[in-house]
C-alpha cells in the first residue's frame, strides 16, 4: 500500500473521530485490519485502536479523541509524540522501526485530527 493511502485512511479515521463517531471509527478500523499492512508496527496501531475503541477505555488517547478531545490537548499530545518519536531515535538506534511506523502511525492521525478540529 502506498503512502498516501495510508495517509489517506489515516485522514479519514481523523475526521470519524473528529465527528465523535465511535460505531464507524470501529467499522472503517476493522475493515483496515482485513488488509495487509508494510510492517507489524503499522498493523499493531490499528489493532490497539480497535481494542481501545470496543472496549471504550477512557484513558486511551484514540478513545478521548472519539469523545471530543479539545483542539488544544490533541495539539499537546501531537508535539508530545513527534518529541517523543525523535527521542527514541536518540537513545536507542535499535527502535527505528517503533518511531518511524507505530508512533509515526499516531503522530499523522492527530495531526489530520487537530486539522479536522481547528475547521
Amino acid at each position: 500500500m502506498s503512502g498516501s493511502q495510508k495517509s489517506q485512511e489515516l485522514q479519514i479515521l481523523a475526521e470519524i473521530l473528529a465527528h465523535r463517531d465511535r460505531k464507524k471509527a470501529l467499522s472503517f478500523i476493522r475493515k483496515r485490519l482485513q488488509n495487509s499492512f508494510n510492517n507489524e508496527y503499522e498493523q499493531l496501531a490499528w489493532k490497539g485502536w480497535e481494542r481501545a475503541l470496543q472496549r471504550q477505555e477512557s484513558m486511551s488517547l484514540i478513545f478521548q479523541l472519539v469523545n471530543g478531545m479539545p483542539a488544544k490537548d490533541a495539539k499537546k499530545a501531537f508535539q508530545d509524540l513527534k518529541k517523543k518519536r525523535t527521542e527514541i531515535l536518540i537513545r536507542d538506534h535499535t527502535q527505528t522501526e517503533l518511531s518511524k511506523q507505530y508512533i509515526h502511525q499516531w503522530v499523522q492521525l492527530l495531526g489530520f485530527y487537530c486539522e479536522f478540529c481547528s475547521e
